[in-house]
């Protein structure tokens, strides 16, 4: 019998942990729990407990823990939660053989081989000749804006990314507007201040303020008078019930367009760009219509190119649990 695995995904709000074993069929999850994510030592405790109620400490071989925030010389501090983790002295507290930490997205893409076609939604089937070497990028609009890069898909070459934090560019008069709104309350506008939750808010709010009054709303909306939240934003847009919901959530599709495109030429994703994060799924109504792959293809003289990428959406939350099993799956000996 193979040796377990413990995979890990730490988000800004939940962790999964799952212990996977390899099959014949592939990777098998033998157990799971998740927990709202917390500092280093209720983390320690919440793993220590997972293992022993699944009697599974003395049979790990490998674990991989995915968390949101820049991975460096083993060290990650989580960044939209203040988790800081470091692998040696996490591999010394739960005695195991190989212990890994990685970008949340970098576990994402690792799992993007492993994803069949029923936990992926096709908004353009795409048309590139794919070689083995073909690079697929992964954009992950959540609490934060997630994104890596995965050159091949056999093994784990994935290239783990901070581009969230880059620069906003805004493309017409009305962004440059909505750029300057931005800069006036934080100082500096990256595009994760607009593709993200917070983000859909702040694109909402920019609107509530510059349509002046709440009779802006086609109908009486608690939205147009007091704070809210994204999920509250995108409902209310989808019923059409307040005119600021769906411009704001047409306003993020179209941006969440545009950077999906700057990323697909970036690395020459002809492997496919994959929209994951906990957003994209609640929005993919909205994403099936023309305004995000008009933006997507508006590149200029890449357009044609950008119509030959497949752009996919995974419909799979644990995609990046998945990931993080492969990870510890292929260090095990």
């Amino acid at each position: 019998m193979s040796k377990l695995v413990l995979a890990g995904d730490i988000g800004a709000t939940k962790t999964n942990l799952g212990l996977f074993r390899q099959g014949s069929q592939g990777l098998e999850r033998v157990s799971f729990c998740n927990f709202p994510s917390c500092e280093e030592k209720g983390f320690v405790r919440q793993v220590r407990a997972f293992l022993c109620q699944n009697g599974a400490e003395s049979e790990l071989a490998a674990i991989c823990f995915g968390v949101a925030g820049p991975v460096h010389d083993g060290c990650v501090e989580a960044t939209n939660l203040g988790l800081k983790l470091n692998e040696k002295a996490l591999q010394r507290e739960f005695a195991c053989p190989t212990l890994s930490l990685v970008n949340d997205l970098y576990a994402t893409a690792a799992a993007i081989p492993l994803l069949e076609d029923g936990k992926l939604a096709v908004l353009q089937p795409g048309s590139n000749a794919q070689s083995a070497s073909a690079t697929t990028v992964v954009l992950a609009p959540g609490t934060g804006l997630g994104m890596a890069f995965l050159i091949g898909a056999k093994n784990l070459h994935i290239i783990a990314s901070e581009g969230g934090h880059a620069d906003f560019a805004p493309r017409n008069e009305d962004e440059v507007e909505l750029w300057r709104y931005l800069k006036l309350r934080f100082g500096r506008v990256s595009r994760e201040r607009l593709l993200s939750g917070p983000g859909l808010l702040n694109i909402y709010d920019w609107l509530r303020q510059k349509g002046g009054t709440p009779a802006c709303a086609i109908a009486t909306s608690s939205l147009s008078a007091s704070k809210a939240s994204a999920a509250e934003v995108v409902a209310a847009a989808d019923i059409g019930e307040d005119r600021l919901a769906v411009q704001a959530l047409e306003t993020f599709v179209s941006l969440l367009g545009s950077v999906a495109g700057d990323l697909a030429v970036t690395g020459m994703a002809a492997g496919g760009l994959f929209l994951a994060g906990g957003i994209p799924v609640k929005i993919i109504d909205h994403l099936f219509k023309d305004r995000f792959l008009s933006a997507f293809r508006d590149k200029g003289r890449m357009a044609s190119w950008l119509e030959r990428v497949p752009v996919k959406v995974v419909l799979d939350p644990e995609a990046a649990l998945l990931g993080a099993a492969r990870i510890a799956s292929c260090a095990v000996v």
